[in-house]
């Protein structure tokens, strides 16, 4: 259907707000934070809550466009610290974790159409985060944080010290404890809170959104 340019204007200044909200939530230190039981470099952050929402209410094109504005706000800060790499696998995971959802809702904009959609999206954040992170991002981390690694061994060896320090049985980040140890438990909680809070917002929204 195409839109009016009354709603065009109204789609584009709703997305920038959950935008920016996004941007907050995600580039801002002082918004994110470790838990005890995973290495630091693992960060809760809650920017998928308002994309969430703005796929919930807009469709499935914003939800992207977000996640790239989000990306390049920063990697401006990433580049330095792990060469866009982390930047890019927050894409990945984010997509991963909103589309699925988002996709189910358009279908049958009803809360028990919200409920099936979140639990997809938890699950396909939990596969994506622990295959592709551990078997792709992992090694190119470990070969920007030790540029003599030759092999994908080496590299997996660099990561996996990080996670030595915690349990001193992972010797490489290849270890399959490293995705039940540490990836699934630090994702699911995250993911929880995220999917918990999307729902809060959701329910009083819920007229507004079945209006659109």
């Amino acid at each position: 259907m195409k839109l009016t340019k009354k709603e065009s204007i109204k789609l584009i200044v709703s997305s920038a707000i959950f935008g920016a909200l996004a941007i907050i939530l995600y580039c801002f230190p002082a918004l994110q934070f470790s838990l005890p039981f995973t290495p630091t470099f693992l960060k809760m952050h809650f920017d998928e809550i308002p994309i969430f929402v703005a796929g919930f209410c807009y469709g499935p094109i914003p939800v992207i466009i977000i996640t790239i504005v989000k990306f390049l706000f920063k990697l401006i800060q990433d580049i330095g610290e792990t060469g866009g790499i982390g930047a890019t696998a927050d894409v990945i995971y984010t997509l991963a974790f909103v589309l699925p959802a988002v996709l189910i809702y358009r279908k049958q904009r009803n809360f028990k159409s919200a409920i099936i959609g979140l639990s997809i999206s938890l699950i396909s954040q939990l596969l994506f985060s622990s295959v592709i992170g551990l078997y792709t991002i992992y090694p190119l981390f470990g070969f920007y944080y030790n540029p003599q690694a030759s092999s994908y061994n080496e590299a997996m060896l660099t990561i996996g010290a990080l996670f030595k320090v915690l349990d001193p049985s992972i010797n490489s980040a290849g270890d399959p404890k490293v995705i039940y140890e540490f990836l699934i438990p630090f994702n699911l909680i995250k993911d929880v809170i995220v999917l918990a809070f999307t729902l809060i917002i959701y329910k009083p929204l819920k007229v507004y959104i079945e209006r659109k």
